[in-house]
């Protein structure tokens, strides 16, 4: 059954036993100015591109299956040429409510809040959602490693940047089609960037 609850609010009122506890602590934490790379990147194509240029919200996230905390982390920190709503498109389990028990926690913090507004769809049919949509224009995939290769070719065929954790690949099928996703991007004059650590 398709599902589109339009805050982290709606959704938690749908879901009885979502748990707004937030961990305070992680062992490490994702580099974050990946995001500003990506607009550098974009900055640096010239002519090439016209994509992305710097401007005030025009970037706009698409978070996808966040199956580790890494797809919160990039949201740790507002900036100025991100939008606020986030879409989300994801099956409904613990992993989905995990990502946006961190989403709140960094909203609801008493220093520096940020102000996402989480805009959720659980439909069985999530991937085919969101490149139906395209409401957004960088992809953010963390977690699900069985799928992210596929994640990131669907995604780059439809014109999207993409930012994916690593493994972006793990098996040598997998990495053979990475191969040809760089290849996609670079066609498209788009952006495929890895998730780094600090």
């Amino acid at each position: 059954m398709h599902s589109y609850h339009q805050s982290i609010a709606d959704h938690k009122a749908a879901h009885p036993t979502f748990n707004l506890h937030i961990m305070k602590s992680f062992s490490s934490i994702i580099s974050y100015t990946m995001i500003l790379i990506l607009f550098q990147a974009c900055q640096s194509c010239g002519n090439k591109s016209s994509s992305l240029s710097d401007q005030t919200g025009e970037v706009r996230l698409i978070t996808l299956d966040p199956g580790h905390f890494h797809a919160a982390l990039i949201q740790k920190k507002e900036y100025k040429q991100v939008h606020p709503e986030v879409y989300v498109y994801a099956p409904e389990g613990k992993e989905l409510q995990e990502y946006l028990t961190r989403i709140d926690g960094y909203n609801q913090r008493t220093d520096e809040p940020t102000h996402w507004k989480e805009i959720i769809y659980t439909g069985e049919d999530y991937l085919t959602k969101m490149l139906e949509e395209k409401k957004g224009n960088v992809v953010i995939l963390a977690g699900n490693n069985l799928k992210k290769t596929q994640y990131i070719k669907a995604a780059l065929e439809n014109g999207m940047n993409v930012l994916a954790d690593k493994p972006m690949a793990i098996n040598k099928e997998n990495f053979e089609l990475l191969k040809e996703c760089f290849r996609i991007a670079e066609k498209q004059n788009i952006l495929l960037y890895d998730i780094m650590t600090e």
